[in-house]
């Protein structure tokens, strides 16, 4: 453990350099990208290759996405991982700068609240992409930024990061402000940031993964998943959320096989 407690097992050299900020933003582009392309492939394959009985049964949407709209999704996503991965060297400035309230001692604010802190961290950006989702949906913003991501009328797992580069930008800004004010060790946010990569292929997957009769399902009243955000990506008017049920109304796609 206590390669997580040191500070150059994150930044291993000095970010102000201008070469070593290139060198970190191509490389941490690669982990963004190689994070995205094998977390979406394994659900890819799962769901839209082996043509189980069971994935069949959970299938969301009548006909699946085609070839044109996958590459599509994955075009526009390649462009975000580079957008994230500047994103993340810009954080790790803010933390050289000791703008980040990282912290490096694992118990230093005790063990409950490491892993409360991911919570805290998860209701923040929820409530700030519930805002910034709402607002991208305005007429002018909409034509202008979201109708990439929207073009995916019937997402596929790729469209988890098939964003348009202004709101590429949006999607980045929260987790460096968020740093700013909230305490959080350096492993909680990179597992949070796998779990939230895991979330949006989930959510964009077309297939249905929690319990059946999710709508009253414990888990389903609370969490969103496949159901919940394809009936935004058809009727646009409802589902504004990320992770949580309470911001945005839960409505069930009356198109859905489940």
């Amino acid at each position: 453990m206590n390669h997580f407690e040191k500070y150059e097992s994150y930044i291993p050299f000095d970010l102000l350099v201008p070469q070593n900020f290139l060198i970190a933003t191509l490389a941490l582009t690669l982990v963004v990208l190689v994070r995205y392309l094998a977390l979406t492939a394994c659900f890819y394959a799962a769901f839209y290759k082996k043509n189980w009985p069971w994935a069949q049964r959970r299938q969301i949407y009548p006909v699946l996405p085609d070839k044109k709209m996958q590459l599509f999704e994955i075009k526009w996503s390649i462009i975000s991982s580079g957008i994230f991965g500047l994103g993340g060297v810009l954080l790790g400035v803010l933390w050289q700068s000791g703008w980040a309230r990282f912290y490096l001692p694992l118990n230093e604010y005790g063990w409950t609240y490491l892993v409360i802190s991911g919570f805290l961290l998860s209701l923040l950006h929820d409530f700030y992409f519930y805002v910034t989702h709402r607002l991208l949906h305005i007429p002018w913003l909409y034509r202008r930024f979201h109708s990439v991501h929207h073009a995916s009328l019937q997402p596929s797992p790729w469209a988890s990061f098939s964003f348009h580069p202004v709101e590429s930008i949006i999607e980045a800004l929260p987790l460096p402000l968020i740093l700013l004010f909230l305490p959080l060790h350096p492993l909680v946010l990179l597992v949070y940031l796998t779990l939230m990569t895991v979330s949006a292929i989930i959510n964009h997957l077309g297939f249905e993964v929690l319990p059946r009769g999710s709508a009253v399902h414990p888990v389903g009243k609370w969490l969103i998943s496949g159901t919940h955000h394809s009936a935004h990506h058809r009727y646009y008017k409802y589902n504004f959320g990320l992770f949580l049920h309470f911001l945005g109304s839960p409505v069930k796609d009356p198109a859905s096989r489940l």
